[in-house]
């Protein structure tokens, strides 16, 4: 199926610089942080992005 343009825009986001941060998306897209991480895990489920490395360092993957 097709993404919402904010799906789209945090996926994009994602591929453009990968081991991005949570707050880094959140920032450049400007979006409320709680959204943002119903997307993640949306993004996550759907398996079109990984969470890898630790809380500190790690950072979001496409798949």
């Amino acid at each position: 199926g097709t993404l919402n343009s904010t799906l789209q825009k945090v996926l994009d986001s994602i591929k453009t610089k990968p081991n991005i941060k949570a707050k880094e998306i959140a920032v450049i897209l400007d979006i409320p942080r709680d959204t943002l991480n119903k997307q993640l895990r949306y993004l996550t489920n759907n398996h079109l992005i990984e969470r890898r490395g630790s809380k500190k360092t790690g950072g979001y993957y496409a798949i």
